[in-house]
């Protein structure tokens, strides 16, 4: 018999920080304007739908806004409010305009995938371990994968979308697990939700009383969902109950940064912005892929 579910979004608590860059593109001809009265409107109608407006960039040819979310808000739904609240404005303003049906939507955090990565990467270094030896077996069970697919866009008929997630997971009391076994299996059986869930592993580290992962989710699955899944297949495959603290750690992440995305086109501010320090000067268009 397995077990049940231990943790649940109404009995889980999260810290996190959830960034995204959302652009529009036209389907023909240039976008039009609307007033700063109907951009308050759409921040206050956006934020009841858990999504708030921090800056956004409105040029001829795309826009672009950059927005934070709460851990239980999709990917699909961030693009189908912002794109269809938008929508319902020009009708109503009986504006003759249409989205190109392609749009992007980038996940962003004040780090890079690449400082995440190092961080999984140097985690038992970091920890300073007494015993040296203990230290050298726990490095098996971290891994930093050299896949080039973390960094492609999750392709759909709606757009493109990169989804990146850092989640960290604690265990209940802080206890440390000295036993080797036991923290193999949990290493191999996060990969194997991974790849049960379609979701893409880049880096994991699996400590004595926490666990490291950085991660490509599935559109559907809301960073939440992403969460309390690993906490609870976790626990039903090593078949024991209440492994994890009910909570967690998820922050977006990608190969740029809020301020690098910031420092591609001048934002107008519409909300409290977050702060970050700087991460390099990625080269590219982090405004995604032109409408096609």
């Amino acid at each position: 018999m397995s077990n049940p579910n231990c943790y649940h979004s109404d009995s889980t608590t999260a810290a996190y920080s959830l960034r995204w860059s959302w652009t529009g593109w036209p389907s023909i001809g240039s976008m039009p304007s609307l007033t700063e009265n109907d951009w308050r409107e759409l921040a206050d109608a956006w934020e009841k739908d858990g999504i708030r407006l921090l800056e956004r960039n409105c040029l001829s040819d795309y826009w672009q806004a950059t927005v934070s979310t709460k851990p239980a808000t999709d990917p699909s739904f961030i693009v189908g409010r912002i794109k269809g609240r938008i929508d319902h404005r020009f009708r109503n303003q009986k504006i003759p305009f249409k989205f190109s049906r392609k749009v992007s939507l980038r996940a962003l955090g004040n780090n890079t995938t690449a400082d995440v990565l190092d961080y999984i990467r140097r985690q038992v270094d970091s920890a300073q371990f007494c015993r040296s030896d203990f230290a050298d077996n726990l490095k098996q069970f971290t891994r930093v994968w050299q896949d080039e697919k973390l960094h492609a866009p999750i392709e759909v008929s709606s757009g493109r979308y990169w989804y990146l997630l850092h989640l960290v997971l604690v265990v209940e009391g802080r206890r440390r697990i000295g036993d080797f076994q036991f923290l193999g299996d949990l290493f191999e059986i996060c990969q194997a939700i991974a790849l049960e869930r379609d979701y893409l592993l880049g880096g994991i580290s699996v400590m004595p009383d926490h666990l490291h992962m950085c991660l490509r989710g599935a559109l559907e699955d809301s960073p939440e969902a992403i969460a309390i899944a690993y906490m609870n297949e976790s626990c039903r495959k090593l078949g024991v109950v209440g492994l994890w603290r009910p909570s967690y750690y998820v922050g977006t992440t990608g190969a740029y940064s809020m301020n690098a995305v910031r420092g591609h086109t001048p934002l107008a501010s519409d909300g409290t912005s977050p702060s970050g320090s700087p991460s390099g000067s990625p080269t590219g268009n982090p405004n995604g892929s032109p409408r096609s």
